[in-house]
């Protein structure tokens, strides 16, 4: 059998990884008494051991690898707000690939690909009463407060200028609190919502510090299972293209690295969370990937599986 691959660079990680992706095969980890091995604490518990040893175990992929500990999104509501014009431009430039670039991006993957509700502002200006009035519609004209269109995930996509305390610029030269817009579909004031994961895109400057590059090794963060009593701040997983302080430039990275990424794993079960660190390598291997930083704020306590929506 035949399969055609894209390459994206000549070498032979490249090649591997796309090879891998052929295959309708995946593993596990699990210890010699067959528990899964899948979290930072479980590895720590394997090597307290005396003699510490694990099996790597071969799984289909014509299942999901789905658990517990995943929730499928299958009929998520995706609100895009992308900011390209601005008024002043001596101090806030235009940032054309927002409209070029990144809501092509993003509108393949979500509403073409997965099939997903997409929402995004025409205008390439918003001023900060325009994302008000956006977010004021998008609430009610889709029924968010009673979930009457059954949604099982919001992910809200936000670029633009930004600037130091999770600030997004509009193109009034206004500020408006990202940590705002979060506040507003959290268990308090958006119950409808509070059983479904909410992530947030966020592509915009934190800051105006110049990054710096430099060689490095990517290594994988601790990972946690947060188990709380009801926080209002549940489910919230955010996605920075930057930390905080620092500028990015008019790349696009985020969105095409995303898109690539996504649509190449979803339809295995790969879970979102670790399709992130795929997009942070994809990142750092791009021209100007130096410029970028990606950061994760979760408060899940799951991983999260894409399910393109099925139409009648």
């Amino acid at each position: 059998m035949k399969k055609l691959i894209k390459m994206k660079d000549l070498t032979l990680e490249e090649l591997i990884r796309q090879s891998y992706s052929c295959l309708n095969l995946t593993f596990e980890l699990a210890d010699m008494k067959n528990n899964i091995i899948d979290s930072d604490d479980a590895v720590k518990q394997v090597f307290m051991m005396k003699e510490p040893s694990f099996k790597i175990r071969w799984k289909s992929l014509q299942q999901p690898i789905i658990s517990e500990k995943h929730k499928i999104i299958k009929n998520a509501l995706v609100a895009m707000i992308g900011i390209s014009k601005y008024v002043d431009n001596t101090k806030w430039p235009n940032i054309p690939n927002v409209k070029k670039k990144d809501v092509k991006n993003f509108k393949k993957l979500f509403e073409q690909e997965l099939n997903y509700e997409f929402v995004c502002n025409q205008p390439q200006q918003m001023t900060k009463k325009d994302i008000q009035s956006f977010l004021a519609r998008l609430i009610s004209n889709y029924e968010l407060h009673n979930n009457t269109h059954k949604y099982d995930g919001l992910i809200m996509i936000i670029c633009g200028h930004g600037e130091n305390g999770n600030m997004l610029v509009t193109s009034d030269g206004k500020s408006l609190s990202i940590d705002e817009i979060r506040e507003s579909f959290n268990c308090d004031k958006m119950e409808s919502f509070k059983d479904f994961p909410k992530i947030f895109i966020i592509d915009m400057c934190r800051g105006k510090n110049t990054p710096t590059a430099h060689m490095t090794t990517t290594m994988r963060g601790k990972k946690e299972d947060m188990q709380s009593l009801g926080h209002n701040d549940d489910g919230f997983l955010m996605i920075w293209s930057t930390t905080q302080g620092h500028q990015i430039g008019d790349f696009s990275l985020l969105s095409n690295c995303m898109k690539s990424v996504v649509m190449s794993k979803y339809k295995s079960g790969y879970p979102f969370k670790q399709m992130l660190n795929d997009v942070r390598q994809e990142i750092r291997r791009s021209k100007n990937g130096e410029w970028y930083c990606v950061e994760t704020q979760d408060t899940t306590s799951y991983d999260m599986v894409f399910v393109a929506r099925k139409t009648l």
